[in-house]
C-alpha cells in the first residue's frame, strides 16, 4: 500500500462554488461523523450501538486574498445563505479517480473572519467550516 505525502500533484485540491481554491488552502480536514445511538435494552450484556445522523463537515484555513474570484470574493457572499454551495475536496489536485477520490457536499457556512491576522509580518490566515445544508452529507466520489 502507498504512502499519501501532500506534496507537488499529489497536494489536495479544493473548490468552492466551483471556483478552484487550491492554491490559497492552507490545510483541510474532511469529517464524516454519524452519531454515536446507543440501543441497549434490559437484559443485554453489553452496550449496543446503532449510527445516528450524520455531522458532516469541512474546515478549511484559507490564506486571505482580497483579488476577484479569491478567497474572499468567494466566501464572503455565502455567509448564512441556507441554500448552500457545493464544497467538493480532493485528494490530489482537482480530478478523481480511483486512486484519489473526491468529497463532495452543498455546505452552509456558519462562520468566516475575513480579516484575521496574527502577529506583525505573519501570513494572513482566515479558518471556515461548511456544515451540511438541510438533506446534505458528504459523498464520496472516484469519477
Amino acid at each position: 500500500m502507498p504512502k499519501y505525502v501532500a506534496t507537488g500533484t499529489l497536494a489536495p485540491g479544493l473548490k468552492v462554488g466551483g471556483s478552484d481554491l487550491s492554491d490559497h488552502v492552507r490545510s483541510i480536514d474532511v469529517q464524516m461523523t454519524a452519531a454515536d445511538v446507543d440501543i441497549t435494552a434490559m437484559g443485554a450484556v453489553s452496550l449496543e450501538h446503532a449510527p445516528g445522523l450524520r455531522d458532516d463537515r469541512f474546515t478549511i484555513t484559507f490564506f486571505q486574498d482580497f483579488d476577484a474570484s479569491k478567497v474572499d470574493a468567494v466566501l464572503s457572499p455565502l455567509i448564512g445563505v441556507a441554500a448552500g454551495t457545493t464544497v467538493v475536496a480532493y485528494a490530489h489536485g482537482v480530478t478523481a479517480s480511483s486512486t484519489a477520490p473526491s468529497y463532495t457536499m452543498v455546505g452552509v457556512l456558519l462562520d468566516y473572519h475575513p480579516i484575521a491576522l496574527g502577529a506583525p509580518g505573519e501570513a494572513s490566515q482566515t479558518p471556515v467550516t461548511f456544515v451540511p445544508a438541510p438533506g446534505s452529507y458528504i459523498t464520496r466520489a472516484t469519477t
